[in-house]
């Protein structure tokens, strides 16, 4: 497997559009367009969503939401002609972008009161049906239908909500099972989306602390929750210092009471860092994990070899194949206004996208950084 090299470094996302030295803005989320023939990437935080080529590294799309802070991301491949972005944040409103005529054509509003401390957490397009998941940070989870004509999602619809009564840091959705699975403060949960909507919520217990550092804060903050391929699953609890990877059907035919014991298969060594809220990304059909840290350094793990087998023994440990050091920036735009270099702090990647075909890595920051790599040199994986 070829290195992933520094490709461009983009400060795209500042408040001011010629502020080409805003260090504080946070960038928070980062997600290819799914198409093999596409290299466009999206990324949202401050105010903006960016559409990004990440061959050229030009910005080809930029959308300024005027009502706040945008903290989350989905692409939907409902309509025939087009992909359509889905975005949210502060101000409880969704927001749906049409990228052929490069507009933002609808706005939907959740209505929350006016408690401006609630905000879009997390926003997830069903990977087959025309439905929209929205979970708020209260607690609220929005599964709003849609119906679409050649090139747009048109009418918008709440159908229902859930109200969890706890926070929601993020959404995966596991077509195979049929199962929403749900980050949370307090744990793992899922949702059935082919049972009734009062159903209980399941509960997946994951393993205990192994990070001795942190053994005692028996911390259940779930920061990062994807599909890998099929029923196996990757997630990743605050403080753990590992990633873990279980099959959601074993875990499944073991549920007792909604809750099930959660025994992984893989659990893959990751930073000791006492930092929340660097999120994982798979590509390559679950060929290639990536995760970020707080040292703006990105974890590479190899998954070509597992055999993604469900077994009764003890979870494989595996190590971290490379990792990609931030590199040395010479940042004009700093030194004009006189500012310290990024790496002085820490470098927070909120979360990595990996390209379809492997050969693209995106991880964005908490200093207003979009970072593009890509591979020096191409070898598939078989």
């Amino acid at each position: 497997m070829g290195e992933f090299v520094a490709h461009h470094f983009l400060r795209c996302h500042s408040k001011s559009d010629n502020d080409s030295a805003d260090v504080s803005t946070q960038v928070w989320y980062a997600a290819f367009e799914p198409s093999n023939k596409s290299h466009l990437v999206a990324t949202c935080g401050g105010n903006k969503v960016c559409v990004i080529d990440v061959e050229t590294g030009i910005v080809q799309f930029r959308y300024t939401y005027l009502k706040g802070l945008l903290y989350t991301l989905s692409w939907s491949t409902a309509c025939p002609r087009n992909n359509i972005l889905a975005t949210g944040g502060t101000n409880n409103t969704i927001v749906l972008i049409d990228l052929l005529s490069k507009s933002a054509y609808l706005h939907y509003s959740l209505f929350q009161g006016n408690n401006k401390k609630i905000f879009i957490s997390s926003i997830l397009f069903h990977p087959s049906q025309n439905i929209l998941f929205c979970a708020l940070n209260n607690g609220y989870l929005y599964i709003l239908q849609f119906e679409t004509d050649d090139s747009r999602i048109i009418n918008l619809e709440n159908r229902y909500n859930i109200d969890l009564k706890c926070e929601i840091f993020g959404l995966a959705f596991c077509e195979i099972n049929d199962y929403l699975l749900i980050a949370t403060n307090v744990g793992l949960k899922g949702w059935d989306s082919s049972q009734s909507q009062d159903q209980e919520l399941l509960d997946f217990e994951l393993p205990k602390n192994p990070n001795e550092m942190y053994k005692d804060q028996n911390e259940n903050v779930i920061d990062s929750i994807e599909i890998v391929k099929d029923s196996w699953i990757a997630t990743k609890v605050a403080l753990h210092g590992v990633i873990y990877i279980f099959n959601l059907d074993a875990v499944l035919s073991k549920t007792k009471d909604n809750r099930c014991l959660v025994k992984p298969t893989y659990i893959l060594q990751w930073s000791d860092t006492d930092n929340y809220f660097m999120s994982c990304s798979v590509g390559l059909d679950g060929k290639l994990l990536a995760c970020g840290d707080d040292r703006g350094s990105v974890w590479i793990y190899n998954l070509k070899d597992l055999a993604f087998k469900s077994s009764t023994s003890d979870s494989k440990v595996i190590t971290v194949n490379s990792v990609l050091k931030w590199p040395k920036l010479e940042d004009k735009f700093l030194k004009k206004k006189k500012k310290l270099e990024v790496d002085v702090y820490d470098i927070v990647m909120a979360k990595c996208a990996v390209h379809y075909s492997g050969k693209y890595l995106v991880a964005v920051t908490n200093n207003n950084l979009v970072c593009l790599y890509k591979k020096s040199t191409v070898k598939k994986l078989k």
